[in-house]
């Protein structure tokens, strides 16, 4: 058995933002982080998967490939979300009293 390539969160949640947001700017906003950092953590994860996951249009629309990365996304950020409630922890990660 082959092992499969790790989607780095970062990566992953970013592809979401820019879904999300409709353009690299507005998802480099809404993550503090510059537009250039976020194309190129796109890049990254499309070289890592050996797929395009996004059509670069206004706003950006995700591929097939890239609806199966949104929807991990989406997966992971309830799945913290659920996590985060169960241990009583804010949105800050810190315990509530």
């Amino acid at each position: 058995m082959t092992e499969l390539p790790e989607l780095p969160l970062d990566q992953v949640r970013t592809l979401l933002a820019v879904v999300d947001e409709g353009t690299f700017d507005a998802a480099a906003a809404a993550l503090h982080v510059t537009p250039s950092a976020v194309s190129q953590r796109v890049k990254a994860l499309e070289q890592r998967t050996g797929r395009v996951l996004l059509v670069r249009t206004k706003p950006v629309r995700p591929t097939g490939s890239g609806e199966v990365v949104v929807r991990f996304a989406r997966q992971l950020a309830r799945l913290e979300r659920e996590a985060h409630a169960e241990l009583g922890m804010t949105g800050s990660g810190e315990p509530t009293k």
